[in-house]
């Protein structure tokens, strides 16, 4: 036997020896794929579909792809009720890119809204109003794994006639139980000061035994587009404490509020079910003449508002329930977005309200600070602002997207499988099953453009 053929011999023993790959760096490698390429691997063998489904990979998955947020964007005028999921640092980075549509959402059954967000569950509500009655029921769906959970807290709003309930979507996170909360608010008969002149009221729906409770209220009106926004843990409004007087002129609604102290956040507190208040920026010293806002960027609570008609700010509280930590990231001149200053009011009774509206709604921040996106109500694209060069772009879906539907979302291995055991509903209750077979998985392609 020549050298050459012993050498193939030994080359081809040693390609065939066995390579032992820790379980702990599969592990690592696994948690840094998509949720689409990790569910690939289940079927390479029952250890690894084992520890692909316990929830320690879960929370190591999540962590790592919280680092690459996206957002969920409705599509209001297609066919279809669509949804597309939109990779935020694809948004920054690039100047054309495709992607492509999720899940397509087409119930018969009511209207449905995407109300929350967390650990890459979305919590959709499918609402219709029958002999003035509101009837309202979830689902819990997740687009990475394409799954979505049965038909969860059914209930009957039977005074509608009083205004819609203000829904929110959270995590417990000491017993890592999700939660539905229902808020509706109404003038407060029963008020004996000038602080009680309004009532929230709250049902909290325990995804842990199934069941809506009434806790105790709080006494203030979050504002109309201020629907509720999670936190670790906990969920916030921007509201209004004490009497204000409110107007609609059939067109829109405004608030006359006399003192801008009135304006504060509530936070509820999904552990405990108890409330919080915190105060708002010390600088922010006047009612401005639009709704501000309240959104959680970079890990934190930010509130925007306008500034005299000229300015948009955007604020950070950098410690969670610490009012003197308010900074200030954002101080943008309106034409320094391209956009025009929002317009002076034409009847002189109203100078003096703050319009119900928000014209100019902040949706991300980069991790550097410098760079905020802003969506806008006149504008089919979305506006990508950076401080430090001052520039502006707009970048915009081929498909009308509206972005202020535009949900925080990161893809996750966290399950579906959630059951209602409450029997005793309404006869209509049973078309829900029908509705989940009607679930169309969509494929195709996007194009953002600038």
């Amino acid at each position: 036997m020549d050298i050459l053929t012993k050498k193939k011999q030994i080359h081809s023993r040693i390609l065939l020896r066995p390579v032992f790959v820790p379980p702990e760096l599969i592990t690592e490698i696994l948690s840094l794929l998509s949720v689409k390429n990790i569910q690939r691997f289940r079927c390479v063998s029952k250890s690894w579909n084992t520890f692909i489904s316990d929830s320690i990979f879960t929370k190591m998955h999540i962590k790592l792809s919280s680092q690459n947020p996206h957002f969920i964007l409705s599509i209001p005028e297609y066919p279809l009720t669509c949804v597309v999921s939109v990779l935020v640092n694809q948004l920054l980075e690039s100047r054309s890119l495709t992607i492509a549509s999720e899940t397509c959402l087409s119930p018969r059954w009511g209207i449905y809204e995407v109300v929350g967000s967390c650990n890459g569950l979305l919590c959709v509500i499918f609402n219709s109003i029958t002999n003035e009655k509101t009837k309202y029921k979830f689902c819990l769906w997740n687009p990475a794994t394409r799954t979505i959970s049965e038909k969860l807290g059914f209930f009957c709003d039977y005074e509608s006639s009083l205004g819609p309930f203000k829904f929110s979507f959270g995590c417990d996170y000491l017993t890592g139980t999700y939660k539905i909360v229902a808020l509706h608010t109404q003038r407060n008969e029963d008020g004996e000061n000038h602080d009680d002149a309004w009532i929230s009221k709250v049902r909290v729906f325990n995804l842990g035994d199934n069941r809506w409770r009434d806790i105790q209220s709080f006494s203030s009106a979050p504002l109309i587009w201020n629907k509720g926004v999670h936190l670790s843990g906990t969920i916030n409004w921007l509201s209004i404490q004490g009497a204000y007087i409110s107007l609609s002129d059939g067109e829109r609604f405004r608030a006359l509020i006399p003192d801008v102290k009135q304006l504060v956040i509530v936070s509820l507190d999904l552990s405990t079910e108890t409330y919080k208040k915190f105060l708002l920026p010390k600088d922010f010293i006047e009612v401005p003449c639009l709704e501000p806002s309240l959104r959680v960027m970079m890990d934190c609570l930010c509130f925007s508002h306008d500034y005299n008609k000229i300015e948009f700010v955007v604020w950070q509280m950098k410690e969670f329930g610490d009012h003197q930590s308010w900074t200030q990231l954002f101080r943008i001149e309106y034409s320094n977005i391209q956009i025009n200053n929002p317009p002076m009011e034409v009847d002189f009774f109203y100078v003096d309200y703050m319009k119900c509206e928000i014209p100019l709604l902040p949706l991300y921040i980069s991790k550097d600070g410098n760079t905020l996106i802003l969506a806008h109500d006149e504008i089919y694209a979305v506006i990508i602002y950076n401080q430090l060069d001052n520039t502006v772009k707009r970048t915009r879906i081929s498909n009308e997207i509206d972005w202020f539907t535009a949900v925080d979302y990161v893809e996750s291995l966290v399950s579906t499988d959630w059951k209602d055991e409450d029997d005793d509903e309404d006869e209509e209750d049973d078309e829900y099953e029908d509705e989940l077979s009607d679930i169309d998985i969509g494929f195709g392609g996007w194009t953002i453009k600038v």
